[in-house]
């Protein structure tokens, strides 16, 4: 069978792959085709071809037409163990790795909605700081494959310096040559593969976080998760992870004070 995927990122973390990967252990799956920078993401597939250049908002032809649902149909649906294929003596740290996952972009043709900002990064970086080697993911342009949702400057580089917090862009340009490190997402891939603490907001960052075990906090205010609860069943599926969310930023930092 010949998978064709060209929808959100989180679309494809939780619909696509999954499907891709049972088809994979079943002997049925022939050849995946997605957008650019996401081998690595299909890297049990014999034959994977990068066509789109940008993503668009669309329902991929497979089992699971939705992730907007509590339960997905899981009789053909493996999520695959990225964290046992991409574990790497590359991203290792004197402390315990955690990764901050940020946006600030339009959502839904709006302003930013779903983001953690400049105040309360600060809150958090300062309790976290000491006890964890803190990398902090908001891609720039160039380093990803755009959906068509606008991407602000929420000019919080001065924080992270304050708190001397990695900066995951930076990170990738320091290690990428000297690991033949391809692209962002086989960064990501290798970055989450050595971590346990997660942090992040709505969106297909929160779910790339969801695939790696131990503890993900999600900041979401808005957002059809919210609606049909998929925060306490299906994201808890891709790895067995401890999912926890918050829709304001006070509980949003209670649940990191109280789990990190």
């Amino acid at each position: 069978m010949k998978i064709y995927c060209n929808c959100e990122f989180g679309y494809e973390l939780q619909l696509v792959i999954p499907y891709a990967y049972y088809l994979h252990n079943n002997g049925l799956l022939k050849e995946t085709t997605s957008c650019l920078n996401t081998k690595e993401l299909y890297f049990f597939s014999n034959k994977h071809i990068e066509t789109y250049t940008a993503r668009t908002f669309n329902y991929p032809n497979v089992p699971n037409k939705t992730p907007h649902v509590k339960e997905l149909n899981y009789l053909q649906w493996t999520p695959p163990p990225y964290k046992n294929i991409f574990k790497n003596d590359i991203f290792l740290y004197d402390k315990p790795l955690l990764i901050i996952h940020n946006k600030f972009n339009k959502e839904w043709k709006l302003d930013p909605i779903n983001y953690i900002n400049k105040e309360t990064l600060n809150q958090i970086f300062d309790f976290c700081k000491n006890k964890y080697k803190i990398v902090y993911i908001r891609p720039k342009n160039k380093n990803i494959i755009t959906d068509n949702s606008k991407i602000f400057d929420l000019n919080e580089r001065d924080v992270l310096q304050m708190h001397d917090i990695i900066d995951a862009n930076d990170l990738y340009e320091e290690k990428k040559e000297m690991h033949n490190i391809s692209n962002f997402n086989h960064f990501q891939l290798l970055l989450h593969s050595n971590c346990n603490h997660f942090i992040s907001v709505q969106g297909g960052n929160s779910v790339l976080a969801s695939y790696f075990g131990g503890t993900n906090i999600i900041y979401a205010k808005r957002g059809s998760e919210l609606l049909c609860d998929s925060y306490s069943s299906h994201y808890k599926k891709y790895s067995n992870c401890n999912i926890l969310h918050a829709n304001n930023y006070e509980n949003f930092i209670d649940l990191i004070k109280n789990n990190f």
